[in-house]
């Protein structure tokens, strides 16, 4: 059996895949996070864990000994997914691992890929979100270094990613209830969605297969769902009827922020890496008192009502592409190089999510 090692494995994605490989025995895990407080999850189903931080190649390394694939899913700021790249593939390097899995994104196409996009495609720059660029220039260093390394690499570029425990179901779900969710032209553009356990299934399988060293691939569903049918079947779940989600125009691009160009930087990024997490509890502490000021977004929020209280709606540039996305990516790539069809279809994965949702609901 293989000894698989996940970075980022207190997040979303990264927790999902330790858990479905320890429990269903698909191999021998060992989660790698950043700290004790994120392992906490992982202890409790009883992951093999150890500490080390995406950006440390000495305890990556350290981490790695003894496994034969490594997949990355750690995410964060543009400058931290930069930085990782070179640390992790030289740890893995050193410690003799025999393939590294990137979790990439389908942004590195756009929040709305044009018709006829493949894995091949050109991927270009600049991208209007620094978290695109991040991503290209992330597959890009991957790709650099296996030219002159011996890990190989496998890019996984996976849709909108939901399930229990997602992070934008959980945002959806939270505007909906509050009254702050809204619909671009009506949401009429392709989600692109990929149900996180049929992402795990595709990891399982990059694992072991054979001739897809340097390639990319997307992995989705059998349906094509529009965001309108998606926010619509979410708010029948809530409780909320559909025609309460306003229809709203797009907007443009918004200006970068001191903060992002902050998070742009892998000097930065790793600067903050060094300094302890007590350190940095104290100082969010201290932040959390002053009330700072929300980024700016593109024309003045729409007000919206939501009961018997005004609330805000900030139309933002990411959303307008994604609710105008033109375009389902395919995944014969998948199917054909991996042996990949979804193991879940799209009706039975919103169930299980709206279900994990009504339980976790405050």
């Amino acid at each position: 059996m293989l000894t698989v090692g996940v970075i980022g494995a207190s997040g979303f994605i990264g927790q999902r895949i330790a858990e479905v490989l320890h429990t269903q025995e698909k191999a021998n895990v060992r989660a790698i996070v950043r700290s004790q407080a994120s392992s906490s999850q992982l202890r409790l189903s009883g992951v093999d864990h150890r500490i080390a931080n995406a950006l440390d190649q000495s305890a990556l390394e350290k981490a790695f000994k003894g496994c034969d694939v490594i997949i990355h899913s750690a995410t964060g700021s543009p400058g931290f997914i930069r930085g990782t790249m070179d640390a992790t593939y030289k740890a893995a390097q050193r410690a003799n691992v025999r393939r590294l899995i990137y979790m990439s994104s389908m942004c590195v196409h756009g929040q709305a890929p044009a018709p006829g996009t493949r894995e091949e495609s050109p991927l270009r720059k600049p991208q209007p979100f620094p978290y695109n660029s991040a991503k290209i220039d992330s597959e890009r260093s991957l790709l650099k270094l296996r030219s002159r390394g011996s890990v190989e690499v496998v890019i996984f570029r996976p849709g909108i990613v939901f399930g229990p425990r997602s992070p934008r179901i959980i945002e959806i779900a939270n505007q909906i209830l509050n009254g702050t969710a809204y619909l671009v032209n009506g949401g009429q553009g392709i989600c692109n969605t990929t149900y996180i356990d049929n992402l795990v299934h595709a990891v399982v399988l990059a694992m072991y297969a054979d001739g897809i060293d340097g390639q990319a691939f997307f992995i989705g569903e059998h349906e094509q769902v529009t965001w309108a049918e998606l926010y619509h079947l979410l708010a029948r779940a809530l409780g909320v009827k559909p025609d309460q989600i306003p229809v709203v125009a797009p907007v443009g691009p918004q200006k970068t922020s001191l903060k992002q160009t902050i998070a742009d930087s892998v000097l930065v990024q790793k600067l903050l890496a060094s300094i302890s997490d007590d350190l940095k509890q104290s100082v969010k502490k201290l932040l959390g008192k002053q009330k700072t000021a929300s980024a700016p977004v593109s024309q003045p929020p729409l007000i919206g009502v939501q009961g018997s209280k005004q609330v805000e709606r900030c139309v933002t540039y990411e959303m307008t592409l994604l609710h105008q996305s033109p375009y389902k990516l395919p995944y014969n790539k998948a199917e054909q190089r991996l042996g990949y069809t979804p193991i879940v279809r799209f009706p039975n994965a919103f169930q299980q999510t709206v279900e994990w949702l009504a339980a976790n609901r405050a």
